[in-house]
């Protein structure tokens, strides 16, 4: 008689949850540093060609394909570290690297991530943010998290509008508010789009690339600071997008 099969060929039974929990880990986190080397040659080599560093490139159409390369290796890489974040928070050892930092160069942060997806729709942002008020967080995670709310904001509006980030002490919280006149979201389908990878299905909605991790990973590094992020939408009206920090964050 032959034996049972494993409910697990790749790793047996006899390994546990823990095991195969340390073994995808180790697995993500060798393809991330495999992946990442090559690419970040990729990106600088690109990053070198559309500075024209070691000479003029008289096509134009030449130009655009190293810009082509540079936004697209600098996209494949931020899904790549999104996925190994996902992985790591869920193995507690996504470690959080806290310091004091005006939240207003936080967005000014943001905003520099998002400068070529905003200068190709014509979105302008409003910024009404106290130039003083100081937040304790990691501001690497906190500044890719206001990011990932702009860039939706940005893709679900029409050419030529606005998005408005907006900031409020309240209930001894730290209000982030980022505001758009777009699509907005069936509420049926706002928990959805908290799942890693998942896109909404609406046809306005899919005219738009992306990785789906913006909003989880948002989420995920508002939860690891102790705060929340929420959606309020209207659809065709809008959506507010709320990322709060507890009060001790705001220290001033």
């Amino acid at each position: 008689m032959r034996p049972a099969p494993s409910p697990d060929p790749v790793l047996p039974r006899r390994y546990g949850t823990a095991g195969r929990e340390g073994a995808k880990q180790s697995f993500l986190a060798a393809m991330s540093h495999e992946l990442r080397t090559p690419l970040n040659a990729v990106i600088g080599f690109a990053e070198i060609m559309d500075g024209q560093v070691l000479g003029p490139i008289e096509v134009p159409q030449y130009r655009q394909y190293i810009r082509d390369i540079l936004e697209s290796g600098r996209h494949l890489l931020r899904v790549i570290e999104g996925v190994l974040d996902i992985s790591n928070a869920e193995t507690g050892e996504l470690v959080l690297h806290k310091r004091e930092v005006e939240l207003r160069a936080l967005i000014g942060r943001a905003m520099g991530e998002t400068l070529t997806l905003r200068a190709m729709r014509d979105i302008k942002v409003d910024v009404t943010v106290p130039d003083d008020l100081i937040v304790k967080v990691d501001p690497e995670k906190i500044s890719r998290a206001i990011a990932a709310l702009i860039s939706n904001a940005v893709k679900f509006s029409p050419d030529d509008s606005s998005v408005t980030i907006s900031s409020a002490i309240e209930d001894n919280l730290v209000r982030i508010g980022v505001t758009d006149c777009g699509i907005g979201i069936k509420p049926l389908a706002i928990d959805t789009v908290f799942l890693p990878f998942v896109q909404l299905e609406d046809n306005l909605a899919r005219r738009f690339d992306g990785s789906g991790l913006g909003l989880p990973l948002a989420r995920l590094f508002a939860e690891l600071h102790g705060g929340t992020l929420k959606l309020d939408s209207v659809p065709g009206a809008g959506t507010t997008a709320t990322l709060t920090l507890p009060a001790y964050a705001a220290a001033g």
